[in-house]
């Protein structure tokens, strides 16, 4: 089991829980653990239960999707401070893309359903968590959109 000081301190330590109050990362930190990876090792596939809330810590992730005709699509890779698992915050709690890791990874995982249930009892938790997820869905959009400028812009203009 990892030590929650050190849980505490690596949650704060990236952009998901910097702004976060003390008390919310201190409770995060007794739901979560941290483990390690090598490159190449799947953390979530797509279209399975999502289990746990990731924020990685260190390393690259890739998330990835499978395309009809074009197999796995990488959509986006994410830094360190980079949430993902987002979707076991979201019914349907199913994961909406394969995440592998590009590199060893350093990842702290918060168990999803004990996560639920605190945001649902401590409404000061779910006003610092749910923003910050908003932000990290924000940040997935937009890259997103620069990947599709990338691969369609030069060849779609504007019907106006």
């Amino acid at each position: 089991m990892s030590d929650p000081a050190v849980l505490t301190a690596a949650i704060r330590a990236t952009w998901f829980g910097s702004d976060l109050p003390d008390s919310a990362i201190e409770r995060l930190a007794t739901m979560a653990r941290e483990y390690e990876t090598p490159a190449r090792a799947r953390l979530l596939r797509e279209g399975d239960d999502t289990k746990e809330l990731s924020i990685l810590v260190d390393g690259r992730i890739a998330l990835t999707e499978h395309v009809a005709s074009r197999g796995s699509v990488t959509l986006m890779s994410a830094e360190p401070g980079d949430v993902f698992g987002w979707s076991a915050l979201i019914p349907p709690y199913r994961a909406t893309a394969t995440v592998v890791s590009l590199e060893p990874v350093n990842v702290i995982a918060i168990e999803a359903e004990p996560l639920r249930a605190e945001l649902k009892a401590n409404p000061e938790l779910a006003a610092g968590i749910y923003p910050r997820l908003a932000e990290a869905l924000a940040r997935r959009l937009e890259a997103t959109r620069q990947q599709l400028l990338d691969v369609y812009g030069s060849e779609q203009r504007a019907p106006w």
